[in-house]
């Protein structure tokens, strides 16, 4: 048995990637410490229902698993005014003294040194420390280097690449050096798409040990019953679309989709498409985007429902009911969605859906490696309309593929995955 310490800024519920790794490290039988934030939010009560579930994995038993943590909104008022305004004075100060690792970390994120101030009291060393976002780096470097034991990192998102509301070029700088400085310590590194991988090593120099670790989830969350129940039913003549997010609301691509939707209307009054979004819908959006669309689709054969929010196994066993998952980005500036893989497009392929996605160099490359899982279409709303229609009129064929897309999409899972971490594990540990 090895002892493994996860580090994570967020909590388990926001952070899915580090609860699949900590699954893995349970059913291997290893010992697992998390070190995370209390965030006073929704996702409190979800992360004490996925601890609950960890335990299980051996039956149970605490010894396995022991999880702490740090509030992200300390009870202590006082402590809380010293954390905001020292990050505030490091943000500020960073850009004029740039080679500090303790500066650049705290701009970077106040939980850095919150996670290291506690964790460097703890007297059960752990074998291997698995860091999980930005945050974690510099405290994961300094853990490893004082109690002399390997980390890991897991890069999910391209931070240089992120778009900040200010202080872009500083903010930009000072990750390309956290990354620059500490990355090549660790002793493997993990991308969550191939050009996050591409564009983080060109940025560190390459690295010894290196594996892309796609988002996907177990199979066994999803299954083509309903699919089966659904192609029985030869008066459903429409074609289904499906779009996904924690939240419904502005700035997703659904302004450009609802353009397109109503350009279908204008110009192919045949086509009959129903569109279901799933998630907690925005009030502004619903009375500013929403209600507006509703009104133009009146009399149409095009109609849009509203889902609330599912949890994952419940989302997972209720995707297949539909035929295309849209997977849509629009005109972003961000770099890092620009090469990032979405769960969302990951999902889609496990429920065996056919994927319309915008032409976003990951997504792009995506489609270009599996181009019997959908299509692309270029990032403007007239173009969606174009690709709709051409969608519709080969629904039939879409439909009845369903079945070797679902069994294409087996190699994506995080059953296929996983193998890497246990790989990369087994070679340091």
């Amino acid at each position: 048995m090895k002892h493994l310490l996860f580090l994570t800024t967020n909590n388990l519920a926001t952070n899915p990637r580090l609860v699949k790794e900590v699954q893995l490290a349970l059913q291997l039988k290893h010992r697992v410490t998390i070190i995370m934030f209390k965030l006073n939010n929704w996702s409190d009560a979800k992360s004490i229902q996925l601890k609950d579930q960890l335990l299980k994995i051996n039956n149970n038993d605490e010894n396995y698993l022991n999880i702490v943590e740090i509030e992200a909104i300390p009870s202590n008022r006082l402590k809380w005014i010293y954390l905001g305004i020292s990050e505030k004075l490091a943000k500020k100060v960073s850009g004029f003294i740039s080679t500090n690792f303790k500066l650049n970390a705290l701009a970077n994120n106040r939980r850095s040194l919150q996670i290291y101030d506690l964790a460097k009291k703890n007297k059960d060393i752990p074998d291997l420390i698995c860091a999980h976002n930005m945050g974690t780096l510099y405290p994961a470097q300094k853990l490893s280097e004082l109690w002399n034991v390997p980390f890991v990192f897991d890069v999910e998102d391209y931070h240089p690449g992120e778009i900040v509301s200010t202080d872009g070029e500083i903010a930009k700088n000072r990750t390309e050096f956290l990354m620059k400085s500490f990355l090549p310590k660790a002793k493997s590194v993990t991308f969550a798409s191939p050009l996050i991988g591409q564009y983080t090593l060109d940025l560190i120099g390459g690295h010894a040990s290196h594996a892309v670790v796609l988002n996907g989830f177990n199979d066994k969350e999803f299954s083509l019953l309903s699919h089966s129940e659904n192609s029985l039913n030869k008066k459903d003549t429409s074609l289904k679309l499906v779009w996904f997010s924690q939240k419904i609301s502005f700035g997703r691509g659904l302004e450009q989709l609802f353009k397109a939707l109503v350009g279908i209307t204008k110009s192919d009054t045949n086509v009959e498409i129903e569109l279901t979004l799933i998630g907690e819908l925005d009030s502004n959006f619903e009375t500013q985007e929403l209600l507006e669309l509703n009104k133009k689709l009146e009399h149409t054969s095009l109609s849009v429902v509203i889902k609330e929010p599912l949890g994952q196994q419940e989302l997972h066993a209720t995707l297949s009911q539909f035929d295309i998952g849209l997977a849509l980005e629009f005109n972003s500036r961000d770099l890092n969605r620009q090469i990032c893989l979405t769960n969302k497009i990951i999902t889609y392929a496990q429920a065996g859906l056919y994927i319309l996605a915008t032409n976003t160099k990951a997504q792009e490359q995506f489609i270009a490696d599996y181009p019997e899982l959908g299509m692309l279409s270029e990032q403007s709303d007239i173009e969606i309309s174009r690709t709709l229609v051409k969608l519709y009129k080969s629904k039939d064929q879409i439909k009845a593929n369903k079945i070797s897309r679902f069994q294409e999409a087996k190699t994506l899972s995080w059953d296929a995955e996983q193998i890497k971490i246990q790989e990369l594990w087994n070679q340091i540990l």
